[in-house]
């Protein structure tokens, strides 16, 4: 059994996306002022390296460097959850490692991508990774992307042996979640990382949002989170029906989207690394007129 520090997460996590300069290199100082600009607008934490950051997308030594940065940049003020998750445990355990030395709060790691090794194999990749740090392990489940679906019965089972703190559910799945916060034991950290149901999921029992939207706009989510907080479930609700709309105003290109989004905003942070493309002037400048006649912008 696994037994590992507490740490409270929750609230408003930025699934923080990664800018990068024109020559395509991850710009770390553009990085840190959009670390600064998120605890200026009252978020809860930091969740760099995830799918909105593009993390199986950069280098090992990449992945470090940005950690390093978002740690520094956060200076204690706000939490900060490193997602590690690789292909592989080795690269796994060794940016989580690296995570725990550099003073993050916690790690999260994606189930392994690509292959389906079973849940065997997927239980022992969570247990390599808990064992190599004495800081909290959340498990980060996007069978989405991964292919490969942390079902509750699974989650339950590893969180009652100590081997997970917490997870990070963005199945997409209301449902699941609903199963999942009845099947884990109390005091298990589960964030939700499904927006179009994030304040619904937070009145069910979740821990808190990791919402890559904030990234681009984190005054509309923290105003949802905060609101929910304090019982101002009128206006909570207003703000998740703009939520909605937001999505609309972002789709088929979320994180290109909030490339050009913080740009709008005086944040000069390149484009999404290749393959992504650029989103194009006429959509940026679409999204753009419609989020300021949302009031956004």
């Amino acid at each position: 059994m696994v037994k590992q520090k507490s740490s409270k997460i929750g609230g408003l996590f930025t699934a923080l996306i990664t800018p990068f300069d024109r020559k395509g290199r991850v710009d770390f100082d553009c990085l840190a002022k959009l670390v600064r600009f998120q605890i200026s607008k009252g978020v809860d934490g930091i969740y760099p390296c995830g799918s909105t950051g593009l993390g199986p997308m950069l280098s090992l030594a990449e992945r470090k460097h940005v950690a390093e940065t978002v740690v520094k940049a956060a200076r204690g003020k706000v939490r900060v959850v490193v997602q590690v998750g690789c292909t592989d445990t080795g690269s796994t355990v060794e940016l989580a490692k690296h995570a725990e030395e550099a003073g993050a709060d916690a790690v999260a790691s994606l189930t392994p991508f690509y292959y389906k090794p079973g849940d065997k194999a997927i239980f022992r990749h969570f247990e390599s990774v808990a064992a190599a740090v004495n800081i909290p392990l959340l498990a980060y489940n996007i069978p989405q992307f991964t292919g490969n679906n942390l079902l509750p019965p699974t989650v339950a089972l590893m969180a009652r042996d100590g081997t997970i703190q917490g997870i990070k559910d963005s199945s997409q799945n209301l449902l699941q979640l609903e199963d999942l916060l009845g099947a884990v034991p109390e005091g298990f950290v589960v964030m939700n990382g499904t927006e179009e149901y994030g304040l619904f999921a937070i009145m069910a029992g979740a821990s808190g949002l990791v919402s890559g939207g904030a990234s681009a706009l984190p005054e509309l989510f923290e105003s949802m989170v905060a609101a929910e907080k304090k019982g101002d479930y009128e206006t909570a609700i207003e703000a998740q029906k703009t939520v909605l709309k937001v999505k609309d105003l972002v789709k088929p290109s979320p994180i290109a989207t909030y490339y050009a989004i913080l740009h709008e905003r005086g944040f000069d942070c390149g484009a999404p690394r290749p393959p992504f493309l650029t989103l194009d002037e006429a959509k940026a400048e679409s999204a753009i007129k419609g989020l300021k006649g949302l009031g956004l912008l």
